[in-house]
């Protein structure tokens, strides 16, 4: 990997910057992608670093600590899949508001970063992408929003799409899934193809382009080739078209 990484702490969250090569003599500003997780960033950007220039524009990338995975990134407050596992406490709308009202102004302002929607991206795996997706009908801040792996089985989230409204029609959205992922004993995982399906019809209903919205599939269960799914959602989000 030929960037930095930097790290911060906002508001007692361990966050991990990369800038690209050449940021601090090339005077550009850059897209900023914002990450929903801290893991893996190295390994991320270094299977990704030889496309910048080469059909992916370059970026800066901040990955943002989760105090708890569960309650940070649930929309709402659900009980656990299974008995003895941890509940959902439906934080995401505060940590969102984390993301807008702290740590995108500390981006601006202490960072080469364009502050348009449609330079901004939110990316998320797993409960993580739900979060990501759930930006879409609460915040103004993201233009490019990814969800891999997204955990669309949560409880009322389909209805809760089909009840509202993305805040800026515009977003370009991308959504992946691994083909095994459905053949999962639990229920209500079980459900996850079929909703990141109805997901993605009701988004090319929802935005203003169809093209704006896509569905990737993926050989493999939730937990395959993770940097490679990272690798093709920001390529497509951050592409030179």
């Amino acid at each position: 990997m030929k960037g930095t990484i930097q790290k911060l702490i906002l508001n007692e969250r361990e966050c991990l910057v990369y800038l690209p090569n050449g940021y601090e003599t090339s005077g550009l500003y850059y897209p900023v992608i914002y990450l929903n997780g801290v893991d893996r960033i190295p390994e991320i950007m270094d299977i990704i670093e030889p496309h910048m220039g080469e059909g992916c524009q370059p970026f800066i990338l901040i990955g943002i600590q989760s105090v708890n995975w569960n309650d940070d990134f649930s929309p709402w407050p659900v009980a656990g899949l299974t008995e003895g596992n941890g509940a959902f406490g439906g934080g995401a709308r505060d940590y969102l508001k984390f993301l807008v009202d702290t740590v995108k102004p500390y981006m601006d302002d202490h960072y080469h970063a364009k502050k348009e929607p449609e330079n901004t991206a939110l990316v998320g795996y797993s409960l993580g992408g739900l979060a990501a997706l759930y930006s879409l009908y609460t915040e103004n801040s993201f233009g490019r929003v990814g969800s891999i792996s997204g955990s669309l089985w949560f409880d009322k989230w389909i209805e809760f799409m089909n009840s509202s409204m993305p805040v800026n029609i515009e977003t370009k959205v991308y959504l992946s899934l691994g083909k095994g992922e459905e053949r999962n004993r639990n229920q209500n995982l079980a459900k996850v193809g079929a909703c990141t399906r109805k997901a993605s019809e009701i988004l090319a209903r929802q935005l203003k382009d169809r093209e704006n919205i896509i569905l990737e599939w993926n050989d493999g269960g939730h937990f395959s080739e993770i940097d490679q799914r990272y690798k093709k959602a920001i390529l497509w989000l951050m592409g030179d078209n």
